[in-house]
């Protein structure tokens, strides 16, 4: 999403912040499901609230008010939960405020927030269900200890390789599924007919070469899709996969504490309650807040699938 924020400064449509935060989160999760869903249910109410207030384009305001009423009946009555603490209602107003920025620009810079309906994207799952995903490596000495812990841990993941990437280096995905995300990170909609063509073709010769047979799903590199390069998808028998879950766990402010990147998952999941969750097996940070988080979350009832 790095030239997302480069394309909200040059176009004058506000100030990059920070993503939302909610340090300390992970060191003190929800001790129960029940306790999960009470902080689920807070979340929610707090979102839609704060979202109503914000405005934006009335697209977005009907998916957002619709999936927030969807994980309140899904949370259930809890009026044993306490109100949010000041941490959360700051995370609240950071991540509305931040996906409203999103929304805002979609349609001059498509992202995850606005999808087709043959897109997968995280809200299609069940409640209490998550699907891992990782970006942009593979890369020696970040993919090796990502896929060590999600075999510790009996965890399955997709991971969206780059070709020029694998050209250099190959891991041993066994047990998990790979996919392509490109031949070398371009935003596809820049691309001409050939080199959008080349991003798909180009990838696929070099997991060949690897050894790789790839899922038929595809990510393109920010989300940034329209119509032309979906159809380029379905003539290579590809179907797009997003996310609904970003840990931003490229954001320098999110690396800059331990713990902050599995934090900010962690209340996405307990907002959203179900999803892809959106990672980076080319950022040093993420295979130790992997590693933090993924304990955690069947203890609060999630359950980790594959896609």
């Amino acid at each position: 999403m790095r030239r997302l924020l480069l394309f909200i400064l040059l176009t004058g449509l506000g100030v990059a912040e920070p993503p939302a935060q909610w340090d300390g989160l992970v060191n003190n999760p929800p001790a129960t499901p029940a306790v999960a869903d009470g902080l689920s249910l807070r979340l929610n109410e707090a979102y839609e609230a704060e979202v109503t207030r914000l405005g934006g384009p009335a697209w977005w305001l009907e998916l957002v008010h619709r999936h927030c009423r969807e994980n309140i009946r899904a949370a259930g009555a809890h009026p044993e939960a306490p109100p949010l603490s000041q941490s959360g209602r700051v995370f609240v107003a950071a991540y509305a405020a931040e996906q409203a920025r999103l929304a805002k620009i979609q349609s001059r810079y498509p992202s995850e927030v606005r999808w087709a309906s043959d897109e997968v994207v995280g809200w299609e799952l069940p409640d209490r269900t998550v699907q891992f995903s990782f970006d942009d490596g593979p890369k020696s000495g970040i993919t090796e200890p990502i896929l060590a812990t999600l075999r510790r841990f009996h965890v399955p993941a997709t991971f969206f390789v780059l070709g020029r990437s694998l050209a250099i280096y190959s891991p041993d995905y066994t047990g998990f599924a790979v996919a392509s995300h490109s031949y070398d990170h371009a935003n596809l909609l820049s691309l001409n007919a050939a080199a959008l063509e080349a991003e798909f073709t180009d990838t696929e010769s070099q997991a060949r070469r690897s050894g790789l047979k790839l899922l038929r799903l595809f990510r393109a590199p920010y989300g940034s899709r329209a119509q032309r390069e979906l159809t380029a998808m379905k003539k290579h028998g590809l179907r797009s996969m997003l996310w609904n879950v970003d840990s931003q766990d490229w954001q320098a402010a999110m690396q800059a504490r331990p713990g902050r990147i599995a934090s900010r998952t962690l209340a996405l999941l307990l907002l959203h309650r179900h999803g892809i969750v959106l990672m980076h097996d080319v950022q040093p940070q993420t295979p130790a807040e992997l590693a933090r988080l993924l304990p955690l979350l069947p203890q609060l009832g999630f359950k980790l699938t594959p896609p």
